[in-house]
């Protein structure tokens, strides 16, 4: 079983998402806006071709449209080619998949959104998401709380994820212009 906040859904290994529950059986797949270094994507145009092909009926899933991004990993044709469709506009999307927090001008009313919200900590930079989601009445599925029987959570960051987070902190030292960065060595 795995949880979803109060509701639990029976998930095995062999079955997709229970995305027929997200309304209209539109994905979309938000453009990562919020991080000048995020590269990740929610899906990956393989996993978006067994959820396009699966069928309607088995996936729940009948179209996903993605934002265009120059920055993501996989390059907008990979989607365009495994029948996604690219498009700026989500807002015929049910369920709204990323990975960091979305710009609040991003939220639409009465979706269903899964993504590291960081909002269950109540930090007040966080906040104004969190306000933004519940003013238009929006679902919001974070992924660090989505969570075993046990409590071990689904989905988390991995030895990659710190490995990538400190390829970034190196890449941005690179491109530091603040007199810090500018220091002699003492030897």
């Amino acid at each position: 079983m795995v949880k979803w906040g109060f509701s639990k859904i029976k998930s095995d290994h062999r079955t997709t998402w229970p995305l027929i529950m997200f309304g209209n059986g539109v994905i979309g797949i938000l453009s990562e806006a919020t991080n000048k270094w995020e590269r990740r994507a929610p899906l990956t145009p393989s996993h978006c071709a067994r959820l396009l092909h699966g069928g309607r009926g088995k996936t729940g899933v009948s179209r996903i449209i993605v934002q265009p991004s120059t920055k993501r990993v996989h390059h907008d044709a990979l989607y365009e080619d495994v029948g996604c469709e690219i498009s700026e506009d989500l807002s015929q999307c049910g369920l709204i998949l990323g990975i960091k927090q979305p710009k609040l001008e991003m939220i639409l009313p009465d979706r269903a959104y899964a993504f590291f919200s960081h909002t269950h900590k109540a930090q007040k930079e966080n906040m104004p998401l969190l306000d933004k989601i519940l003013a238009e009445r929006a679902s919001l599925f974070d992924y660090e709380l989505i969570v075993e029987d046990t409590g071990k959570r689904l989905l988390a960051f991995g030895k990659f994820a710190g490995r990538a987070g400190m390829i970034d902190f190196l890449r941005g030292l690179g491109l530091c212009k603040h007199f810090i960065c500018n220091l002699k060595m003492i030897y």
